[in-house]
């Protein structure tokens, strides 16, 4: 009996690695079917699959870019696409008080301003302390292209508004905490880059305790406004609630409605924000939002799923090393029917809505519940063969 039962167990394990292969081998034959490429040189982007994309962009009023974080052809790619069509809004992976502050700073500053700005306060910025993605903002700001934000504040970002606060608020105690925030901050995270079992200031009871205090005070309505995204920040990033993030970032979307529901917008997110559908978390994120939003004024929105094959993708903290990408590894092994029809350097681009209708038909059966998602979730997939790590800005 017992051998009956290996036996078994080995033939279904077979027959599931064996109908797993015959779906991906599915999978992959539409896929060429619906495969365009395009090259980069220096400058810019040819091809047939770029023509494609700029085609579908241009009758898009909300393009939406869900991207793999950390490398340096994405925020090229971007910044292509933005040189073709002209945006009202750019709605980004940072808070809106952040997103103030980058717009205000390029604009008013001057450039050698601006440059000691970022070598003080860069490492605040989140993925826009990398020299191509700040250059991406300045492209869009010139182009007066609204920066707008929907996420909570960075983890160490709160030094970043605390100055500003500090500068701003009338009442003489808040100048005093804001200040304190501020140093407190930059303290704490320099303490965390030489050992990361040291906190985040943000985390810490004192920053607890001061923005309590904060709140006792009598403030502006935006300072007051500020200090509950504050609150609430420390507690998201506390608790881990992912749910209570993707909250807030489709509240602060839809509080911004008026100036953006109407307009030509351009979104650039993690691939997990940014599907129609269900999310690769499994939740209905900000991209299944505009999705709906769209849809509700009998217009549709285009997706892009964008990342890199191989390569190497930069740390979040200047001085850490790059990671390098493994094709087999992490959600990245979801698309290896995608991955087989990549060859040379030219940059490939899947057109999804045929695959999609296969999966919907019944023509195609995807157990990988995460594959599902992307098919359903994005028009276009765009894989580049090889990415570099983004790079810091050099002192």
């Amino acid at each position: 009996m017992i051998k009956k039962i290996i036996v078994l167990a080995i033939f279904n394990c077979l027959f599931h690695v064996s109908n797993t292969s015959a779906q991906d081998s599915l999978i992959t034959t539409l896929a060429k079917k619906n495969q365009t490429s395009f090259a980069k040189d220096a400058s810019q982007l040819k091809g047939l699959g770029w023509d494609k994309i700029i085609e579908k962009a241009k009758k898009s009023s909300n393009v939406l870019i869900g991207e793999d974080h950390f490398t340096d052809e994405i925020p090229f790619f971007v910044s292509k696409i933005a040189e073709q069509i002209k945006f009202d809004n750019f709605f980004c992976e940072i808070d809106p008080v952040t997103a103030h502050i980058f717009e205000q700073k390029i604009k008013t500053l001057s450039a050698e301003a601006l440059k000691k700005y970022t070598s003080d306060y860069g490492n605040t910025f989140s993925f826009y302390a990398f020299e191509s993605e700040f250059d991406l903002l300045k492209q869009l700001v010139n182009g007066k292209t609204n920066l707008r934000g929907t996420d909570q504040i960075l983890l160490v970002a709160d030094r970043l508004i605390c100055n500003e606060l500090m500068q701003s608020t009338r009442n003489k105690r808040a100048k005093e905490i804001y200040e304190s925030i501020r140093d407190q901050s930059k303290t704490h995270f320099s303490a965390f880059l030489k050992d990361q079992k040291n906190p985040f200031y943000l985390l810490t009871e004192d920053f607890e305790k001061k923005v309590n205090e904060l709140s006792t005070l009598k403030l502006s309505s935006e300072e007051q406004k500020i200090i509950a995204a504050l609150k609430l920040t420390a507690k998201i990033y506390k608790t881990q609630d992912h749910h209570l993030r993707i909250q807030l970032m489709k509240n602060q979307l839809m509080a911004d409605y008026n100036n953006w529901a109407s307009r030509k917008n351009l979104y650039k997110y993690g691939a997990n924000h940014a599907a129609k559908g269900e999310s690769l978390l499994e939740i209905y994120d900000i991209g299944n939002l505009v999705n709906n939003v769209a849809d509700s004024q009998f217009t549709n929105s285009l997706h892009i799923m964008i990342i890199g094959m191989s390569g190497f993708q930069a740390s979040p903290f200047q001085g850490f090393p790059a990671s390098k990408i493994d094709e087999n590894e992490g959600s990245l092994k979801t698309l290896k029917p995608f991955f087989k029809l990549v060859n040379g350097s030219d940059w490939q681009c899947f057109d999804m809505a045929p695959i999609k209708k296969a999966l919907e038909s019944g023509k195609i059966k995807v157990t990988d519940i995460k594959l599902s998602r992307i098919i359903k979730g994005f028009d276009f997939l765009v894989i580049i063969p090889e990415v570099t790590a983004s790079q810091f800005p050099k002192s």
